[in-house]
């Protein structure tokens, strides 16, 4: 039997299956089970746990690195946002100039720059607000995510621990 990465849910079923397949003692609510086994199964319990730990925290640090490349990636967009928005608004004040001569060419370019300014700032506060969304979506995601697997390892630590208590019970109650 393989044992090198069996994983904890591997190792309890065989704990499970070892308990399983023991002899029954007549007459008694008992097995006898091969305790050289059920120990070399739990050594390998002991040796599997850390290596799930170690899995979990890998996914958390992976977590920080996806949240860190959807700021910078937030950031790049804002920059970009702001320097579209520089140059829309230079486009604007070199046309304004230009109608200089005639009053009603500088109202209609000073209009016109106003609105181009506003839809851009408008447009940049909603990229900034979009890519601040995704963002947290992002670390929202990253964080369910890691909660499940710290829950998966909870869990599977807990039954490898009920397995463990049950299989230490039997045997007291063997030797009583």
């Amino acid at each position: 039997m393989e044992i090198d990465n069996m994983g904890i849910d591997n190792i309890l079923e065989e704990i499970e299956n070892l308990v399983a397949s023991s002899n029954r003692v007549p007459f008694l609510d008992k097995v006898m089970i091969d305790d050289v086994e059920l120990f070399r199964l739990m050594d390998v319990l002991r040796s599997e746990l850390p290596r799930e730990i170690q899995d979990a925290q890998d996914i958390v640090a992976r977590k920080d690195d996806i949240i860190s490349a959807a700021q910078a990636e937030a950031d790049r967009l804002v920059e970009g946002a702001k320097t579209e928005a520089n140059q829309t608004v230079e486009r604007a004040k070199a046309y304004a100039q230009k109608a200089v001569e005639e009053s009603e060419i500088v109202r209609q370019a000073h209009e016109e720059e106003r609105v181009i300014k506003e839809q851009t700032m408008a447009w940049a506060q909603q990229m900034k607000a979009e890519t601040e969304q995704y963002s947290s979506d992002l670390r929202t995601s990253a964080d369910d995510y890691a909660n499940q697997v710290f829950n998966h390892v909870l869990e599977s630590v807990g039954d490898a621990l009920n397995a463990v208590q049950q299989a230490k019970n039997q045997l007291n109650d063997q030797n009583q």
